[in-house]
């Protein structure tokens, strides 16, 4: 893929700037999102993931047909994004935290031979199991690298719709994030994001993000209120927030969290956005 494709990646080379630094660190000063990596570059390789939600908690049966079951071990969420949309032919779509390339082969099959979707991972080992995936899928619309989401290796403007499944509560600066997100979608485009969100009042034993350590983040259990969650969307430049409750998921380590999918607009919301 030439480097000067409308749609195509920025060449590591040309992601100049400092590399941010998180605010919350581990006891030993390791950053969060190094530690995150790790413990998902240690899944990979396991094959195995005991993070998060299995995907027959959150997909239905038929959505998940045919997807190899060491593809369904591997995958973590806490909610099922492209639930909430529909895709049409022909449209580029991109996801942040693609881990093992679950949510890339069901894009792939909506979106069909003549559109585009793009995974990103911060995990070398999830980039190339995604690539295996999508190589045993026989899927030619695909494109999986490596690459921090705050800074993602994708051109302005370049993607229609972008979605991310339990990702961004992993990020401590989750405005960076969002930043990345609107400055991808092109005018009119949207995000579609499941995340820990409490909806009503922050649950009595929820993890704060001031007592949050690494292992928190990476299991996504800290969570934010739905208007704190809000106000991070809009001052991201979004102008259309909508935050649909998706009830309590159940983890594969037993804890129960407030899922929710989050709805993001440049432009006014479409008519009928849920499929």
């Amino acid at each position: 893929m030439a480097a000067n494709d409308a749609g195509g990646f920025v060449p590591l080379d040309e992601l100049t700037g400092p590399r941010p630094v998180l605010a919350v660190e581990t006891a030993v000063h390791v950053p969060v999102e190094t530690a995150v990596k790790e413990r998902y570059d240690t899944l990979a390789q396991a094959g195995a993931s005991n993070l998060c939600c299995a995907p027959q908690a959150v997909y239905g049966s038929d959505e998940l047909d045919g997807v190899p079951q060491w593809v369904l071990d591997l995958s973590s969420g806490c909610g099922a994004p492209l639930g909430a949309i529909t895709l049409d032919p022909g449209q580029t779509v991109a996801d942040f935290g693609c881990g093992a390339g679950l949510d890339l082969i069901l894009a792939a099959r909506r979106v069909g031979p003549t559109g585009r979707v793009i995974g990103i991972d911060g995990s070398m080992s999830m980039v190339r199991t995604a690539r295996r995936a999508v190589k045993e899928m026989g899927l030619a619309n695909v494109d999986v690298r490596v690459g921090d989401i705050r800074r993602p290796p994708l051109r302005s403007g370049s993607v229609d719709v972008l979605f991310s499944n339990c990702v961004l509560g992993m990020f401590p600066d989750k405005a960076e994030v969002l930043a990345a997100i609107g400055d991808a979608l092109r005018p009119g485009g949207y995000a579609v994001i499941s995340d820990v969100v409490y909806l009503d009042e922050v649950p009595e034993g929820a993890v704060s993000a001031d007592a949050a350590d690494a292992d928190d983040y990476a299991r996504c259990v800290v969570g934010l209120t739905a208007e704190q969650y809000r106000q991070l969307v809009t001052d991201a430049g979004f102008e259309h927030v909508v935050i649909r409750d998706d009830g309590q998921v159940s983890y594969r380590d037993g804890a129960r969290v407030a899922s929710a999918t989050i709805l993001a607009y440049r432009g006014a919301a479409p008519e009928a956005p849920c499929c």
